[in-house]
């Protein structure tokens, strides 16, 4: 489970070797086994103990801003670091072992694109065309991804061409098919006039802070990446391993918007809508449910904290046995 203080005032602390939550009257002890990282979003107090404890159970600490990007992190020195397997992983992002890898990895986001548009024009039988126009331009991407040719120079940009083309048709035909007031016509990251795209975003921050902290636990560095540019403080290796488990972010909210089960989540400011904090409590409860849910991925059946983590590992594997 993930930890969340978004409350005034709330205290971290320590009782019996488990973390104490205090907010007022209200107390609560969670054992850290059952931690899987902490996210901040509101001013609190934290006890030197409550660090420790997380550090020497290899629980990330993160300090976020409100639409949950991350501000500050803390991390554990006990996280796998060594230089061997950070070497090689530099030589790994631009070899054509590296390609293949991140070929798979965005054939397997485009994948389950597909299957979320499926999913709506199950639902809404009357765009099926729309919905099957969208299908075949992405497919039609996927085969041309597959074909690429790993050795060559440009391959991690013609990848990046044809994820940007299976993107487009992708949140046309989604955003256009989903109720008021989550139906939108662009892929918005600020200033958002709709619900849907706030929502994802937010939860697009917390699938950022699992995927960072299991590629540390793994001893890869976040910021070498072999699609994603490199940038100042831009964990670019992040993004590239998140790219299959957004889809399937974005179905959860998906899910939820079609159920009914988010409405009056955002509320209006300055010509945007921006989520309330009852709206982030809805959003963080049901993507922590989520990540113990059991699910198929790469014909594996587990919950999406495990695939996150096989995925992580699988490529630490790769680079580890990788000879530049």
């Amino acid at each position: 489970m993930q930890i969340v203080l978004d409350t005034y005032g709330i205290d971290l602390s320590v009782r019996n070797r488990c973390f104490l939550i205090t907010h007022g009257d209200d107390k609560r002890l969670v054992h850290p086994s059952r931690v899987t990282s902490i996210l901040i979003t509101r001013p609190c107090r934290l006890s030197t103990p409550a660090i420790l404890l997380a550090a020497s159970n290899e629980i990330a600490l993160t300090i976020c801003s409100l639409s949950g990007h991350p501000e500050a992190k803390l991390w554990s020195p006990r996280f796998a670091n060594t230089s061997a397997l950070r070497r090689k992983q530099y030589t790994f992002t631009t070899s054509p072992p590296g390609m293949e890898w991140i070929k798979q990895i965005i054939a397997a986001k485009l994948n389950n694109q597909i299957a979320n548009l499926k999913f709506i024009a199950d639902r809404k039988p009357a765009v099926t065309a729309e919905t099957g126009a969208a299908i075949a331009e992405i497919t039609r991407c996927v085969g041309q991804i597959e074909m690429l040719n790993s050795a060559n120079v440009n391959c991690a940009a013609k990848i990046r061409y044809f994820e940007a083309v299976a993107a487009r048709h992708y949140w046309q035909r989604l955003g256009t098919k989903l109720p008021v007031p989550f139906c939108f016509a662009h892929r918005v990251k600020k200033g958002a006039p709709d619900s849907f795209n706030p929502a994802i975003n937010y939860l697009y921050a917390m699938l950022r802070n699992h995927v960072e902290t299991g590629i540390l636990s793994f001893g890869l560095d976040p910021a070498l990446a072999c699609m994603h540019r490199d940038g100042y403080n831009l964990p670019s290796l992040v993004f590239d391993v998140m790219e299959p488990f957004r889809p399937i972010t974005d179905r959860l909210l998906i899910d939820l918007v079609l159920a009914g089960k988010i409405n009056n989540i955002t509320a209006p400011e300055n010509g945007e809508c921006r989520l309330t904090r009852e709206g982030r409590k809805k959003l963080i409860e049901q993507f922590n449910e989520k990540l113990q849910k059991t699910m198929v991925y790469k014909k594996a059946k587990t919950n999406l904290t495990n695939h996150i983590l096989l995925e992580i590992k699988l490529l630490a594997n790769e680079i580890r046995n990788h000879e530049a």
